[in-house]
């Protein structure tokens, strides 16, 4: 009987420890998937703000950076990052996280407008579950790069900020190269991009129009 017992309480302490062994990894791995989160987030932002000097950074190399050239603040129920120039004085731009639904799953971007509003200075999108080599390619650098220096112009009712066209056919400011292939990732894109820009500029103009609001 006292042997049976002996046994029970040491596959208990050994169930013990191997929990409390799970438990720390598993804590560890969380810590870990967040803080490489918020260096990815980080890059994300001085990329989009166009101060990363394109080279290569360390983690320490982007935080440092990061802690010197942005501040973070909030618009609506997102977070809002401006960008500071060099002396960290003066600001440089904005930066904000954007979704919506793609054609097979959520896509969640970042985009940086000049400190005016007035323009676009930069937009990176970083995680979806579109195909790869069709609506996948929307991170390819050439479909990113044709957003910076668009002008925010409002459009009129019934109009939208952007629309995609066929590639190579885009026209003016208001008019971007589709993905070929890709109909229904771009029409899609197109409608939650206008539907986040729409929502956010206005508010984002007016907040920034009083310094003291960006805390």
């Amino acid at each position: 009987m006292r042997e049976r017992i002996r046994s029970v309480f040491f596959m208990f302490g050994i169930c013990l420890v191997f929990t409390a062994a799970v438990s720390a990894v598993n804590r560890m791995n969380v810590d870990r998937i967040r803080q490489n989160e918020q260096m990815r987030i980080q890059g994300l932002v001085l990329n989009v703000l166009q101060i990363d000097s394109g080279a290569s950074l360390s983690d320490r190399e982007i935080s440092g950076l990061f802690q010197k050239r942005v501040r973070t603040s909030t618009i609506g129920n997102r977070p809002l990052y401006v960008g500071l120039d060099p002396t960290g004085q003066s600001v440089v731009g904005y930066a904000f996280p954007i979704s919506g639904p793609g054609f097979w799953g959520p896509i969640e971007a970042m985009i940086a407008t000049d400190q005016q509003v007035s323009r676009i200075i930069g937009v990176a999108f970083y995680r979806h579950s579109e195909t790869p080599g069709l609506g996948g390619r929307i991170t390819e650098s050439w479909f990113q790069k044709q957003f910076q220096g668009r002008t925010l112009e409002t459009p009129v009712p019934g109009k939208r900020y952007f629309t995609f066209k066929a590639q190579g056919t885009a026209k003016g400011n208001a008019e971007l190269d589709a993905i070929t292939g890709a109909t229904e990732t771009t029409r899609r894109l197109e409608v939650f991009l206008d539907e986040e820009l729409k929502k956010t500029l206005a508010v984002l103009a007016e907040k920034t129009s009083d310094p003291k609001q960006i805390e």
